[in-house]
């Protein structure tokens, strides 16, 4: 696998980076070990998990995944080997029942939010889970507007100043939100955001339209990171749950209505050109357009088979010239 700098640091990690919020959930043991193991024996060093992956499976209370990544970095002596991104913030707080019934947002409502004292109670809980003694890559998963961005950052420096995290970074987040909070942490001499990760995917939804997933990433994040501000970008939910090989999740998820409209015709004919130009599948044409992108984006690559990892890994090392680029970029909101 190709690696790339992480932010402006001198670190190296995967310019794919494995999602694990199926293990210990939808994946057991074996079936999650199986994954990693792969993705290490192909190159890959950049695992990204959460604190709350995943309640909402039948079962799940939370901290699944990261149990599972704990007992392979320990069986696998992996640990020093991986950079390993978690996140916080966003753990429930009440019962699954309670969170999916909820008639206001439970996502704001009834998750833990960034409190001081919440982040420092939830990193320790977290790194006893992944049995290890700090965290690569420390994410606010979603932003909580009720706390001052101020104690957010300063719980996050202190965590960092404390060695229990390296660094940090913010997911969900409007951009605004995020360059403020990465001026705030500037102006005090704390550590700042390092990286952002946001729903990303080739077809576009209408401005403003309720995915059920956040904001996807846009214009506004690109145009701030190409102005020379120093973060990572990575995406989440690339392939749409498998809607672009299988039509029928069209009839089974209904959030991806927003996404039927004549602007994805189009751009669906053009990652179908590109496809046959190379000879790769659609999702391979996908992950290598993020990537190829400027700036470029990290995928995250979460699976439940072996031989779907094996396809999405091989975009790795995949280039788009200029003017396929160009066909993919051509038709846009």
């Amino acid at each position: 696998m190709k690696m790339i700098q992480f932010a402006d640091t001198n670190e190296q990690v995967s310019n794919m980076a494995l999602g694990a919020l199926p293990f210990g959930s939808k994946l057991d043991r074996a079936q999650s070990f199986t994954l990693l193991d792969y993705y290490q024996e192909q190159g890959g060093n950049f695992i990204d998990t959460a604190n709350n992956y995943s309640f909402w499976d039948a079962g799940g209370t939370g901290g699944e995944s990261e149990t599972i990544l704990g007992q392979w970095c320990k069986e696998r002596q992996a640990r020093d080997s991986v950079f390993l991104a978690t996140k916080l913030g966003a753990f429930p707080t009440v019962s699954r029942s309670d969170f999916f019934n909820y008639p206001g947002n439970p996502w704001a409502d009834c998750t833990e939010g960034l409190s001081r004292k919440t982040i420092l109670s939830s990193v320790d809980q977290s790194l006893k889970r992944l049995g290890t003694d700090h965290i690569d890559l420390l994410y606010a998963h979603v932003d909580d507007y009720t706390v001052d961005q101020e104690e957010t950052l300063e719980a996050f420096n202190q965590i960092i100043q404390s060695g229990k995290a390296r660094y940090i970074g913010c997911s969900n987040f409007k951009v605004w939100r995020m360059a403020r909070a990465r001026e705030i942490s500037k102006q005090n001499q704390w550590f700042e955001y390092k990286a952002v990760q946001m729903f990303h995917t080739y077809f576009q939804s209408e401005k403003g339209a309720d995915t059920g997933m956040a904001d996807q990433m846009g214009e506004e994040l690109f145009s701030y990171v190409r102005e020379g501000n120093n973060v990572s970008l990575l995406g989440y939910t690339p392939l749409l749950w498998g809607s672009y090989t299988e039509a029928h999740k069209y009839q089974e998820i209904e959030r991806l209505a927003v996404f039927v409209r004549p602007q994805n015709e189009e751009r669906r004919k053009c990652l179908e050109l590109v496809a046959s130009q190379t000879g790769w599948t659609i999702n391979q044409v996908i992950y290598a357009w993020m990537i190829n992108s400027t700036p470029s984006v990290i995928p995250l690559v979460a699976v439940s088979k072996i031989d779907h990892l094996k396809e999405d890994l091989a975009a790795s090392l995949y280039v788009l010239s200029k003017d396929q680029m160009n066909i993919l970029n051509a038709p846009t909101n």
